[in-house]
């Protein structure tokens, strides 16, 4: 069974959704935890493009159509 993903994660998936390239330092100002970021990693919900910044893969953008 999966974890679930937590409100804050959620909001941090729609923060890298929204700005994508999105640094992160920018996350952790941002109120992102290291575990937050690995999780979303992790799950393949954000994928690291260059160093340090992010991107939704293809499944963090099924996770926010579902909702879920």
């Amino acid at each position: 069974m999966a974890d679930p993903i937590t409100p804050r994660q959620m909001m941090l998936l729609q923060l890298v959704a929204k700005h994508p390239d999105v640094a992160r330092d920018h996350l952790v100002k941002a109120g992102a935890a290291e575990a937050d970021i690995s999780y979303l990693v992790r799950h393949d919900l954000i994928r690291e493009r260059g160093v340090g910044q992010y991107r939704v893969s293809h499944m963090g953008q099924q996770v926010l159509k579902r909702g879920l």
